[in-house]
Parts: structure tokens; sequence; C-alpha cells
């Protein structure tokens, strides 16, 4: 999972060190800007009892070497980017700047009219310590004080950078103001500003943690964001919390209609066990989609239509799929026709596994992964016909889930997108699944070569007596996590034709997939063999069943 162009380098340099993206109050200005947010600060998380159990994840062990080794990576990959060069230490200079940003309370834009360079501002709340040590690492990195810079009143300096642009910085009472070229000059007055009338970039946002608004069609002029699988966008998200929960909204705003339709709900009730530890819905979540070149082949889309997701409570393997047809024998040997020869040559340039039709017990077999052979089969119930998925074909008796769970979204016709989880368990299966299927890339030759001169050069910290990788580092958090994150409940609603409002409740902002995804990008982390201690000892027996002792 290399990440190395200069745009993730100045756009993450604020969005990734905060986790999240966020809003200023900038957005009415002439410049170009693609990105802008506000950050309260990890340090708010501190006094803000709301936000009780963020603040221990990232303050207990685990959570403090993963956020190192994620910072330490990051500083890496901007000092690059921002082409410093080898003549000064990044981790002495940059590093410490990061860990201003993850803690202090921040606003920043991210734009400009140069298509070779993303510029930035970022105003930072730091104390008078840290706003000298942040202009005397410029010196340092720029071989010298640069000239006097004098905006509104507000003192400090400029830097020319040899290939074009500039870096400059400024103190403006409480704030410390950096950016890069004049691209954004506008939006750097505009902060400048609101400091000098009431001491903040910003307007107060109350009980707001984090705040964006990102146009993700005019950030792909700087952005590798084409092949999003989703259709870009402008995103405006905040993020609250109330009674120790996260609670985050955002407007998805696109630039035309989209043909989403909406049919009334066929729930596959009858197929859905329990205990359940997670429970998905979607309707034709192809429309908010780019096109598919794989799924365009097949005939019988299931992203075209509805689509179910599930999985129970004590298997980890135990995870389900169905979408509704309307002869599900004749459906699934159509499919059975294409899905070989469209998707074989992709799985086998992925991992090496590949589709295989047994027509005498019309089933078709994802075979060739370790520990577990899905299968889809046709299912007739009393909600008409599917097309039933299994990770893993284990037939125990349905015990149905409560009428409540299906009262959250059968009565709507609006909802494009449900999804329930209990994220700690869920986690737990997505570590393990995210090595059994193709999920994360899998590491490459260049990744391998790239972690190994890193760890020459790098001191690991320990775990006992052993040195800690980081791909150890990012499963002993992702564990941690298990144990302590409760439900999250994430909802995607079709507001207008041009526009959908996603809606989560959570303790820590993210789904379980999300966290997997997410941590073993920020911490290069590529998955590794598979961890058996994830897989369980069953409470149940049967074929295939992992053995109890």
């Amino acid at each position: 999972m290399r990440i190395g162009n200069k745009f993730l380098a100045a756009l993450s340099t604020a969005l990734v060190s905060a986790l999240m993206t966020g809003k200023s109050s900038a957005a009415g200005s002439a410049d170009p800007v693609a990105a802008q947010y506000y950050f309260a600060g990890a340090s708010d998380l501190a006094v803000n009892t709301n936000f009780a159990r963020a603040w221990a994840i990232f303050h207990n062990p685990t959570g403090t070497r993963f956020m190192d080794l994620a910072l330490d990576r990051w500083t890496s990959v901007f000092w690059d980017a921002f082409q410093f060069g080898p003549n000064a230490n990044a981790s002495t200079l940059l590093r410490p700047a990061l860990n201003d940003l993850t803690g202090a309370e921040s606003a920043g834009s991210f734009g400009g009219r140069d298509k070779d360079r993303l510029d930035f501002v970022i105003a930072a709340r730091l104390n008078v310590e840290r706003a000298g040590a942040w202009e005397k690492s410029l010196d340092v990195v720029m071989h010298g004080p640069g000239e006097a810079l004098v905006e509104q009143g507000f003192s400090g300096h400029h830097w020319t950078l040899p290939g074009g642009g500039f870096f400059w910085i400024l103190r403006a009472r409480d704030w410390t103001v950096v950016g890069r070229g004049d691209g954004l000059s506008a939006v750097c007055a505009a902060y400048l500003q609101h400091i000098k009338q009431d001491n903040r970039p910003v307007a107060a946002v109350k009980d707001r943690w984090l705040s964006a608004d990102v146009d993700w069609p005019r950030l792909a002029e700087w952005a590798p964001i084409s092949n999003s699988p989703f259709k870009l966008a402008r995103t405006v998200v905040d993020v609250t919390a109330e009674n120790g929960r996260m609670h985050t909204t955002a407007h998805v705003i696109y630039p035309e209609a989209i043909p989403w339709t909406p049919t009334p709900w066929r729930i596959p009730k009858d197929l859905v066990n329990t205990p359940l530890n997670s429970f998905t819905a979607t309707q034709d979540l192809q429309a908010y989609m780019m096109p598919n070149q794989l799924l365009s082949r097949l005939s019988g889309n299931p992203l075209a239509g509805q689509l179910f997701f599930w999985g129970l409570r004590e298997m980890v393997l135990e995870n389900a799929a169905a979408w509704p047809v309307a002869d599900a024998t004749s459906a699934l040997r159509k499919l059975a026709a294409e899905a070989p020869a469209v998707l074989n040559p992709w799985l086998a340039a992925r991992d090496k596994t590949q589709f295989d039709w047994f027509p005498k017990a019309d089933r078709l077999i994802w075979s060739k992964l370790p520990f577990t052979t899905p299968a889809v089969d046709p299912a007739h119930g009393k909600d008409g016909d599917f097309l039933l998925a299994e990770l893993f074909p284990f037939k125990p008796k349905i015990v149905p889930a409560s009428d409540q769970l299906w009262g959250q979204f059968e009565n709507r016709n609006d909802l494009v997108y449900y999804d329930w989880e209990i994220t700690g368990p869920r986690l737990r299966q997505w570590r393990l699944l995210s090595e059994l299927l193709p999920i994360l890339p899998p590491p490459t030759h260049a990744d391998d070569v790239r972690h190994e001169n890193a760890a020459k050069n790098t001191k690991l910290p320990m775990i006992g007596n052993e040195p800690a990788t980081p791909l150890i580092i990012t499963e002993e958090w992702l564990a941690e996590l298990s144990a302590v994150l409760g439900n999250t409940v994430t909802e995607a609603v079709h507001t207008s034709p041009t526009e959908l409002t996603v809606t989560r409740s959570s303790q820590f902002l993210f789904t379980s997939l999300e966290l997997v995804e997410l941590s073993h990008w920020l911490a290069d982390s590529p998955i590794g063999p598979i961890d058996k201690s994830l897989l369980p000892f069953a409470k149940m027996s049967g074929p295939g069943m992992p053995r109890t002792h």
C-alpha cells in the first residue's frame, strides 16, 4: 500500500494527522478551495467526557504505539513530498509539528490554481514555545531565516523553493498560520482578519469536534482518485458527541441528479440466522457507484437491486449475503455461466483463487481459499427466491432475527444503505477476513524491499523481548479495539436526486472494516500470514468446523 504523491503529502498534513477532514469558514472566498476543515484537537478529548472512550483508545500502550508508528511513517512521506531534501533530520524537525497538529485546535484549506502544486493554509493554536519551534524548524529546512513577511500587522517569514513556489509562516496572536504558495491568499486574509477580531481563524463551532467540506471533483485535479468506486461529489461532514457516543453527519452533494430507483423491500428473513453481530441492507447502490468493468459483464449485478449481508456473532467465518431474484435456480445457472469467465482472471492475478460451477448440485463455489470454501446456492422461502452466498457454508438450525431489526428500514422508501454492527466482535472477524479475501492488496516485492530498508534504518519499539514490526503494532491495536467497541449504526438516505445524507452513531467514528483498512493504510502495514488465533474454538460442531483441542 505505497503512498508517495504530492497530493497526499500536502493534504494529509492536517487531514490524516487529525484522522478526519473538516470545514473552515473560508468557503465563501474567491479562492479555488478543494478541501477545508476544522479540528477541535485531540487535547479536547481529555476535557470532554463525551469523548472518554476515544481518549482511552489513543492513550493506552497499544494506541500510543500505533499513533507513533503512523506519525513516523507520515513524517517521511511529507518530508519527501515537500522535497525538503536529506540535509536535515525529519524526525526532529517535522515530526514534532505533526504531534502538534494531532493535539491542537486547527483549521485548514487546500486548493489553488496550480495543477502541479496543491497549496494550503493551516492555522494551529500553539503556545509561544511550540510556535517558535515551528519557525526554527523551517529555518533549518530552508537553509536560513528567509525574508521578513508582514500581513495585516502580523509578522513572520517566507522562503522561496528551488523548484518554484514558497513556504511562509506567521504568528497571529494565539495562532500560528503556515502555508505553501499564494493560491489561497484570500483564505489566508480571511483567517488573519478573524484572528484579529476574535482571536480565532474561523467562527467558533459549538459541540463539534471535527468538520469537513471536501469538493472531491475539484480535488481530483490533484488527487489520484479517478479509480474511486463511488461517484465523486462534494461532501460536508460534521462530528459531534453526546453521552459517550460520536455522531457523524455527512451531506453528499452530487453535480448532477443520480438515477436511483427504490422498490419495496424484500428481505430474506427466513435465511438470516442469529445471534448476529452485523446486518447490512442496500438498495440500488450501483446508482451511486462508478461503472465497474467486471460487474457490468454480469447480467445479474446484485448491486443494481437489493443486497443484504450479515455475520454471526460466535463464528468468525460465518458470513452471508443474499439478493432477491425471480427464479433462484435459473438465476444461479445464468450467473454460473458468466462468473468464471469474468472473475477468474482477476482472482488469479490477486490471490490465485477461482469460481467453479457444480451443475449436479446447482452450486457455484469459490475455491482455493484457505480454511473456507464459499458457495452461492439457490434459496426458496416465504419471502420469495434469493441467491444465497455463504462464506462458510454450515447449516445450523435457523433462529430468526427479531422484527425490531427489520423495523429499522423495511417500511422506508428513501434508504439506500443501512448497516448495524457490534463493532468489537465484527472487527475481530474482519481482521481474519482481510487475510482470507482479496479486500486489501497483497504486499508487492517493492513493498517488501521498502519495509526491509525501513527496518534497518528505524529503531523499532519492543513488545516484551521482541521488536515490534508495523504489522504487529497495527494488529495489537486492532485487537485492543476488538475488546472495547460496541454498536455502530450507519444510514444513507436519498434526500433528493442530487443529495445523499449519511448518518452514523458510534463509539469511535469508524466501522470494523474501515478500521482494518484505515489502520493498515496509515501504518503502511500490509496484511501478513493468517493469524490462526482469530479462528474460533467453536461451540458448535459439524463438517469443516475447527476442532476444540
